[in-house]
């Protein structure tokens, strides 16, 4: 498959299209769990500041020896769902909910970072290693050769992750497992990237480790927390 570069307007409409629909899934289940629509507003406020702008400060980390801002820095989805994280996070200690914030966020990142790789798909970014198999893709404004669809990849384990972990989503332990589930799929993925090549270990696979084992770390001390009431 030949594909040609598309423009960039297009790109940001996509992952705004991923971002809106993360949120209209959340607003969706936070009215189903009888939080007030003026509270969800607000949380809302705060959801998408944090994700465009850490999107982009994980972009200007990886890429430092380019001296990037946020202005021209790229957008990441990796640190946009960082972002999304951390506002639920923050959002649960000024209008505490019983998790239900940073729930219902968590099982939304499958869902925006799968979306939001549609437009890594057809922008040529973040593209595979070389490949010539089955769907490979070239893509003539980016680079000259043939290489996996790494992005077609994550767009299709990202929905599917998310319909999985929505159908026990009255599990206990769902945003835990959500987010452990998300960090070994996405360093397992990233082994298919073209930057891989050129490291032993990317900074997407450094990240992975690094909410795997935040995330085991919390589930076992809350755990311990809960016997021991």
């Amino acid at each position: 498959m030949i594909i040609h570069k598309i423009n960039f307007p297009l790109y940001g409409i996509i992952i705004l299209l991923s971002i809106a629909i993360g949120l209209f899934y959340i607003y969706k289940s936070l009215r189903k769990e009888e939080i007030e629509k003026r509270i969800i507003f607000y949380y809302m406020v705060l959801f998408v500041p944090f994700a465009l702008i850490c999107g982009k400060m994980y972009t200007m980390i990886v890429n430092f020896e380019d001296g990037l801002t946020l202005l021209n820095a790229g957008l990441s989805s990796y640190g946009g769902l960082l972002g999304v994280v951390i506002a639920s996070i923050l959002f649960e200690y000024i209008k505490p909910s019983d998790g239900k914030f940073i729930k219902y966020s968590v099982l939304s990142l499958p869902l925006i970072y799968g979306l939001s790789k549609m437009a890594c798909t057809v922008a040529g970014c973040c593209h595979g290693i070389p490949y010539t198999g089955p769907l490979a893709v070239k893509y003539v404004d980016v680079l000259d050769k043939f290489v996996f669809p790494v992005q077609f990849l994550e767009v299709v384990t990202g929905i599917i992750i998310f319909f999985i972990v929505n159908k026990f989503k009255n599990n206990k332990n769902i945003t835990y497992i959500t987010l452990m589930v998300v960090s070994i799929v996405k360093f397992a993925t990233d082994f298919l990237r073209y930057e891989h090549i050129k490291v032993a270990i990317t900074a997407n696979q450094i990240f992975s480790i690094v909410i795997l084992v935040v995330t085991l770390i919390v589930f076992i001390i809350n755990k311990k927390r809960l016997t021991n009431k």
